[in-house]
């Protein structure tokens, strides 16, 4: 017998694992395993698609911001990890950095998230300076509002002031 013919079965890259994605079209599909990424939280059979439009995307972080005059929050930005492979951008081949605001995603390397994060890290900084800047006034107003007070447990309960 020849083993002439037998050809191994591709490596995977490092980082990456094999899985089913669904290619086609609605009329047309099939399964096929492909490469992805291990950060990749997409489920590539959830329909069908051409093997040029598939795109990797990690799980999502998320930051919500609450206020004292509204109940629930609102998602101010999220942050993802994506790659596209096929796309003619080398920047969005390689993975990147997503973070979307409710426009459209802002793109960043990986050195542009961080000095984004770098940037996040300052914004942090100044809002606690100026709840720092609001706690001291509000306490050398002397004693509070009882109604403050009543607006205060209330939201610190899960209700709205």
């Amino acid at each position: 017998m020849s083993t002439n013919n037998v050809h191994p079965f591709p490596a995977l890259k490092p980082g990456h694992r094999l899985v089913p994605a669904l290619i086609g079209n609605r009329q047309a599909s099939q399964v096929a395993y492909i490469e992805c990424p291990n950060w990749c939280n997409d489920d590539h059979t959830a329909g069908p698609t051409a093997l040029e439009d598939i795109t990797h995307t990690s799980a999502s972080e998320d930051v919500a911001i609450a206020s004292f005059l509204k109940r629930g929050a609102d998602l101010l930005m999220f942050a993802t990890v994506e790659q596209d492979p096929s796309a003619r951008n080398p920047l969005l081949r390689a993975a990147h950095v997503a973070v979307d605001n409710g426009d459209m995603p802002n793109y960043f390397t990986p050195e542009m998230a961080e000095a984004f994060a770098d940037d996040l890290i300052g914004f942090a900084s100044q809002v606690r300076h100026l709840a720092r800047t609001a706690r001291l006034h509000n306490a050398s107003q002397g004693d509070s509002d009882p109604d403050m007070d009543e607006a205060l447990r209330r939201v610190r309960e899960g209700g709205v002031a």
